[in-house]
């Protein structure tokens, strides 16, 4: 950005900014607009089928800006307002932190965290083994360990910083995930009712199996559309939250993985794990965990009050906005050079994660839930 003093650094954000601001009001808009329509005899398509949202128009809006109203370029009047996105995005998944409890964590007990915990980590070290394999970049591995292992997009974007990956590259790992997990969304319920799981086994099964925390939300209302304690919405989305929560873990892995082996990068020669850990650890992370902590103390009010009310439409709005920039800086001549390497690990990753999940639940997970 052009050193134009603070009030000419501020003013220069302007243009972009409004219209980020402008396309995310513009998708929420869509999403109410769009969720009641009927369409090729089903029932609010776009919102159920399609499972529209407003994350989703915002992407898709930001990628016709740049690829067919900019045509390739962002305008130098809209470029330092697009910048903002990376602050965006890191501000968001911080304020995440807050929807968690250390408590929360406790109730999942020994057995849940560690098959939860080998399901993540397996997938990023498959990741990591098929990605090398495949010659692809480290930062493009990268994201896609954190968007195969944890929980998509969330987990996906807060690696991307650590490991320097280009937005295209974060684009294209999100891509692949929400492809793989649309599949999986309409196909659980089936195999769900053909195995004849109970609610826990079923939430326990998309929790683990699929890889974006809505898919998960989608399959299991889609398997027992009540939301009680005690139905498979209860049950996955427990366990999903226990994945989201080793983010912070996913991404020290993995931002330690990438400047450690980057022999590329003359950051990387000759530094100790240390320096590495040092220098190169999102202190990001550290805001996510910490609001974590402050949720636990009961300092950023209690569920359902008005502190976490604000909290939850300000990230609504954070993440919205941010969207809406990294869609715009999703080129398609850089996914096209990307190649297909991207789309066979995630579908690789994501169809073993999603089977051997099913042979666990078929195997050691009871009907009766232990808590």
């Amino acid at each position: 950005m052009e050193n134009r003093g603070a009030g000419g650094n501020l003013l220069a954000i302007v243009p972009g900014l409004a219209l980020m601001v402008a396309t995310f009001l513009f998708a929420n808009w869509a999403e109410e607009a769009l969720k009641p329509i009927d369409f090729l005899g089903y029932k609010q398509f776009f919102s159920r089928v399609l499972n529209l949202n407003y994350i989703i128009i915002s992407i898709v809006m930001g990628v016709l800006y740049r690829n067919v109203l900019f045509r390739g370029t962002i305008p130098a009047f809209l470029a330092d307002g697009f910048r903002t996105t990376r602050l965006f995005i890191k501000t968001g998944v911080i304020m995440l932190g807050s929807i968690y409890t250390l408590g929360g964590l406790a109730k999942l007990g020994f057995q849940a965290a560690f098959l939860i915990s080998l399901f993540v980590f397996g997938s990023v070290a498959l990741v990591m083994w098929l990605g090398k394999r495949l010659g692809m970049d480290r930062s493009l591995i990268g994201v896609m360990c954190a968007a195969c292992g944890v929980c998509g997009v969330s987990a996906a974007v807060a690696t991307s910083p650590g490991v320097k990956a280009k937005p295209a590259e974060v684009a294209l790992a999100i891509a692949t995930i929400l492809g793989f997990g649309v599949l999986t969304m309409f196909l659980s319920p089936y195999l769900g009712n053909i195995f004849h799981f109970s609610d826990y086994q079923y939430g326990v099964w998309v929790g683990t199996g699929i890889l974006n925390s809505g898919q998960v939300l989608a399959a299991c209302l889609a398997f027992n559309p009540l939301v009680a304690p005690g139905t498979a919405v209860a049950y996955g989305e427990l366990w999903n939250v226990m994945r989201v929560i080793i983010i912070p873990f996913v991404v020290f892995v993995i931002t330690v993985w990438y400047w450690s082996g980057n022999k590329d990068d003359v950051e990387a020669q000759n530094v100790s794990l240390w320096q590495i850990l040092k220098s190169k650890f999102p202190i990001f992370v550290l805001g996510f965990v910490g609001m974590t902590v402050l949720s636990s103390l009961g300092l950023l009010g209690q569920e359902g009050s008005e502190t976490s009310h604000l909290l939850r439409t300000l990230m609504q709005w954070i993440f919205g906005i941010g969207m809406v920039g990294l869609g715009a800086y999703i080129d398609f001549g850089e996914i096209k050079a990307a190649g297909g390497k991207p789309l066979i690990v995630g579908l690789t990753a994501g169809t073993i994660k999603y089977v051997l999940a099913l042979i666990m639940v078929l195997t050691i997970i009871p009907k009766s839930a232990p808590f």
